[in-house]
């Protein structure tokens, strides 16, 4: 049976502080740019995915055709759990920090009564973990594209390292369970768009400020 195409888009954006901001809260936006991204995981194996850079390297965006996690008689267990680790490099001046605190979410999911699906994040930064983690969940029956957003509280901000240029690592994960042996499931994720754009909003994004040392 052919499912619908679902979406899973992945972006960032930089927004101003609640407090009245200064010149200095951000950097200029001709001043951030993704400099690459590598990937793995049994959501996105090697080859499985297309990644597409605009030419201001700023925006990319990442179509899969193998992130889908399943469930019910015949299917192999292994395909009840998927993930797709992301590591992605952003170039921006010193003197400034970030953190990811918005993610929205678009995908498809079928699910028999008895199924269960989560869809799960998490962020961090190369060499300070663990970050923070993300995530809904559906229970069945349940057939249609959802739409949700996370959203971090300021308490929970995970903020990139002043003084030094590190990765920031998105580890994202489907996972179905089942309390009904006959009962199937699917949930599905196909493209990741992210961006990197100050004074520019966007569905999903990263708060900026200056360093204070």
């Amino acid at each position: 049976m052919k499912y619908s195409v679902s979406a899973l888009v992945l972006g960032l954006f930089a927004c101003l502080s609640a407090a009245a901001p200064t010149p200095d809260d951000k950097p200029d936006p001709s001043q951030v740019s993704i400099e690459g991204i590598t990937y793995a995981g049994t959501g996105c194996k090697a080859g499985s995915v297309a990644i597409s850079l605009a030419g201001d390297y700023q925006t990319f965006t990442l179509s899969f055709d193998s992130y889908v996690a399943s469930i019910g008689p015949g299917v192999p267990f292994v395909e009840k759990y998927k993930n797709c680790n992301l590591n992605v490099n952003i170039h921006y001046p010193p003197g400034y920090q970030y953190t990811l605190y918005t993610t929205d979410y678009t995908g498809f999911a079928d699910l028999q009564g008895g199924v269960s699906a989560s869809q799960t994040s998490r962020y961090w930064f190369a060499g300070f973990p663990p970050g923070v983690t993300l995530g809904t969940s559906f229970t069945g029956p349940y057939t249609k594209t959802y739409s949700f957003t996370d959203t971090l509280a300021s308490e929970s901000f995970v903020w990139s390292p002043c003084g030094a240029s590190t990765t920031l690592n998105i580890n994202t994960q489907l996972l179905l369970t089942s309390s009904d042996p006959k009962a199937s499931g699917i949930i599905t994720t196909d493209v990741v768009d992210l961006k990197a754009k100050p004074k520019q909003a966007y569905t999903y994004g990263i708060r900026w400020q200056k360093c204070t040392k």
